[in-house]
């Protein structure tokens, strides 16, 4: 098994920072590493994901498995032959008292984990969305803070 993990602070609201992950459409306007993200984000939902890294773009089909609006967004893509590999890619809000930390992780596992999929795990590339993310979220956030107040106004009302 291989596992990054990585984490950076971004001083805006978690709604805010939450608006942008889950925003799938809008990933390939601002996100590095991830291209486009095809699909609803809502647990159990199978997306597609298209990555780009060092040898070029790669589409995955993971399954969302934990959606915690404001907290926490996971997903996990397996071969359809146990233990061959799986990989799982992690986002955790962590609310701070000035903004928020993100916790993003992505682990591999499985006899293709080393040489199959290699490429996709690179602290640098998460590290790299990351930054991507908060600045969007610290820059561009006033945008994004009304659109999440507004949903939740919706859902209240």
């Amino acid at each position: 098994m291989e596992e990054i993990r990585t984490h950076v602070d971004i001083d805006a609201p978690a709604a805010v920072v939450w608006s942008i992950l889950a925003n799938f459409p809008a990933y390939g306007r601002w996100n590095p590493l991830i291209r486009g993200v095809l699909g609803r984000a809502a647990e159990g939902r199978t997306i597609e994901i298209r990555t780009r890294h060092a040898r070029g773009e790669k589409s995955t089909r993971p399954t969302i498995v934990r959606l915690r609006e404001n907290r926490e967004l996971q997903w996990i893509e397996q071969s359809r032959l146990p233990g061959l590999y799986a990989a799982e890619r992690r986002f955790r809000i962590e609310m701070r008292s000035h903004g928020v930390r993100l916790h993003h992780s992505e682990r591999a596992s499985g006899l293709l984990a080393w040489t199959a999929r290699r490429p996709r795990l690179s602290p640098a590339a998460l590290e790299g969305m990351n930054r991507a993310l908060k600045q969007r979220a610290e820059h561009g956030g006033q945008a994004a803070a009304r659109a999440a107040e507004q949903s939740a106004d919706n859902r209240r009302g």
